[in-house]
């Protein structure tokens, strides 16, 4: 049987082998940003674009989505950011086996040219992007295995908790257990 959609944006099932400038707008609608983790970073020959065979600069990123052809321009981006962030010579920082690890967030650029033509592209942001790690969030259970562990309040205190009432909560629960 075969399904319509209506509500959907003219782009999603388009056939492309590489990520672009409405993948990252996209990206970019969904969550706010478009902030990736290089997995590798390589020059490959005869690859296929979009239908074309090119020589050329790659990007496989640790998230799930589609590979990135790097231009020149967004080359030199990530190489000064990699010297900056990694404290290394410009020449090292040119070697693609310095960016795998590296984060950086990728922003739709309307104004990119390509053979003349104004097209729009994919440009590295020159910032590096800022990572806000979630803290997990510390149930009941976790004071079973902390407790189970013999974790002391000073072990606790220097590894995963660091919250003053969480502290509170499992000194109640260690109390709680001793008179059990």
């Amino acid at each position: 049987m075969e399904t319509k959609i209506f509500n959907i944006d003219c782009m999603k099932h388009r056939k492309s082998t590489h990520l672009a400038g409405v993948d990252v707008e996209a990206i970019i609608s969904e969550k706010g940003k478009c902030i990736l983790t290089i997995k590798e970073a390589y020059y490959e020959t005869g690859v296929n674009v979009s239908g074309n065979k090119t020589d050329g600069y790659f990007i496989d990123f640790v998230e799930d989505v589609k590979p990135m052809v790097v231009n020149s321009g967004n080359r030199k981006t990530i190489a000064k950011m990699i010297q900056i962030a990694k404290k290394i010579e410009a020449v090292e920082s040119r070697n693609l086996m310095s960016w795998n690890g590296f984060t950086i967030e990728l922003q739709f650029n309307p104004n990119v040219k390509m053979m003349g033509q104004v097209v729009g592209g994919i440009v590295v942001s020159p910032i590096a992007p800022i990572i806000e790690k979630k803290k997990p969030t510390f149930k009941e259970e976790h004071f079973e295995k902390a407790f189970n562990a013999n974790a002391t309040i000073e072990t606790i205190k220097n590894g995963f908790i660091t919250n003053e009432e969480i502290l509170t909560k499992y000194n109640q629960y260690v109390a709680d257990r001793a008179t059990k």
